[in-house]
């Protein structure tokens, strides 16, 4: 049915912005305590930000891929 498969897209969608967004504000909220505890203003905030960003990133492309039926790139383990 097309609307088992829009809703299905629909929560794809919603799910990996979510995550990305929550990697994005986690890695801020971390920089952001490390500032308070180390008095490093606004460095590890912005830090925290940067790693955040880059893991929703690294999700959002994992489970890009993992939803398209691409393989993953080869590894060791797969190569054996």
């Amino acid at each position: 049915m097309p609307q088992d498969e829009f809703r299905k897209g629909l929560s794809l969608a919603a799910r990996i912005g979510s995550e990305f967004v929550a990697a994005t504000v986690v890695g801020g909220g971390i920089g952001c305590l490390g500032d308070r505890l180390f008095g490093t203003r606004p460095w590890l905030m912005a830090a925290g930000l940067i790693l955040g960003t880059a893991a929703g990133v690294l999700g959002t492309y994992r489970e890009a891929t993992r939803a398209s039926g691409e393989d993953s790139p080869p590894d060791e383990e797969n190569n054996r």
